[in-house]
């Protein structure tokens, strides 16, 4: 029997076409009139949505080693938004017939950031230019230049648009192209595992914008756009879906940030080995007990735990006899208890919030070369450095387990730094 994926991209995928078809069903079911309305109502609403979620997004996040990153969509997204309710006030309460406007400063502006911020994405996560990289590249932009020379050929032959809205509007295909570019090169780089979901829910948005830009200008330079034809679907289909992706990624971050801690209720505390507060402590060793064990012993002197699990939680459960203690299981299965190795977003989230809301915690990270295989040994450093640096702000215990055989001396020597050896 077959099953809608329950993970963020899986649903956003499958409802991907099934928006696009909606909206072009009700545009084709409007007069002129209503569908120029809803043109101009629904561009800004879901523009200016979709800001406001990546702006709770941002909130969610911000406690992230690279917190500006989101903070630079929140910006991009809120300059589109802009955009569009600057071109729908011009239309619908100025009654103006539009040319290159004020709206046009907020949507470059909007393009420019985006790029900015997927352009850092890529140079903080060392994408590397490999041949297949500059393969994928050039296959991408082999495609894609055949729609940018027709889209300024139809606009430089018009007799219509002035020189300003013939440069002006042609910048905007091109932009689009760099920013599928940038998304591409992430979406490769990290193909085999997920990408933060976030910057497939911008490429599959961006890709609508494009469509929708380059038929807005060959529609202008016929004389043919009106508000509610095909570009407006492309756009309304596109921030209703970057409303939708962001919208299923603050579910998930609000889900996993919300777990509280409780102390597990134990007997006799004698003989317990005490781990000090403010120190990470890293075993190296080929399996994962030793750091049960030590989470275990923290848990029956009364600290509040909160497990990151490699195997499944029903399984680590019984096995130690823990009924309060949290866990999230660090896996590429779906369902509500697992967080995808490469979403280190979500993660650190997660666990951040879960030693500023306990009084005296202690986690057990055991994932770390899951976390180095779908992302990258320096993202997974970036993460661990990151929670070392809150825990030494704090009266709380962090433990990683991480098998030695994975990590060259250099990696090693990295990990560390700042923590307290054991060897399992």
């Amino acid at each position: 029997m077959w099953h809608l994926p329950r993970t963020n991209l899986g649903l956003f995928l499958t409802a991907t076409p099934f928006i696009m078809i909606v909206v072009y069903i009700v545009f084709s079911l409007l007069n002129e009139d209503d569908g120029i309305l809803m043109g101009n109502v629904a561009n800004p609403a879901f523009a200016l949505t979709a800001a406001i979620l990546a702006f709770s997004l941002y909130w969610y996040t911000r406690k992230t080693p690279s917190p500006e990153i989101n903070l630079g969509l929140v910006v991009a997204f809120t300059l589109l938004g802009l955009a569009e309710l600057t071109w729908s006030i011009y239309a619908e309460v100025l009654g103006e017939e539009l040319s290159v406007s004020l709206a046009d400063l907020f949507w470059l502006s909007g393009y420019v950031v985006l790029i900015a911020v997927i352009a850092k994405v890529v140079i903080d996560a060392k994408v590397g230019m490999t041949r297949q990289i500059v393969a994928v590249q050039a296959v991408f932009w082999l495609a894609i230049s055949p729609l940018i020379i027709y889209v300024v050929l139809e606009s430089y032959g018009s007799t219509e648009m002035s020189i300003l809205e013939k440069i002006t509007w042609n910048l905007y295909t091109p932009l689009d192209a760099v920013i599928l570019s940038l998304v591409i090169m992430l979406v490769w780089s990290f193909r085999k595992g997920l990408l933060e979901d976030s910057w497939i829910i911008v490429g599959v948005s961006i890709a609508f914008y494009t469509a929708g830009d380059a038929l807005y200008t060959i529609y202008e330079a016929r004389e043919a756009y009106s508000v509610g034809s095909m570009p407006d679907v492309f756009y309304i289909g596109s921030y209703a879906l970057l409303a939708l992706g962001f919208g299923l990624l603050l579910v998930s971050r609000a889900r996993f940030t919300s777990v509280q801690p409780v102390a597990e209720i134990y007997g006799s505390k004698e003989g317990v080995r005490e781990l000090a507060p403010r120190n990470t402590y890293v075993i190296w060793s080929t399996d994962s007990r030793k750091g049960y064990e030590l989470i275990v012993q923290g848990l029956s002197q009364g600290l509040e735990g909160l497990i990151i699990t490699r195997k499944p939680p029903e399984m680590i459960k019984p096995t130690y006899g823990l009924k309060n203690t949290a866990m999230v299981w660090l896996s590429t299965a779906t369902g509500g208890e697992a967080i995808h190795p490469a979403n280190t977003g979500i993660l650190t989230d997660t666990i951040v919030r879960f030693i500023e809301k306990g009084k005296n915690t202690i986690i057990l990270v055991d994932g770390f070369e899951s976390m180095v295989t779908y992302t990258n040994f320096n993202k997974a450093l970036q993460t661990l450095d990151h929670l070392k640096d809150v825990v030494m702000a704090t009266d709380s215990r962090l433990i990683v387990t991480i098998d030695r055989r994975t990590m060259s001396d250099k990696e090693a020597s990295l990990i560390e730094k700042k923590t307290v050896q054991i060897q399992g």
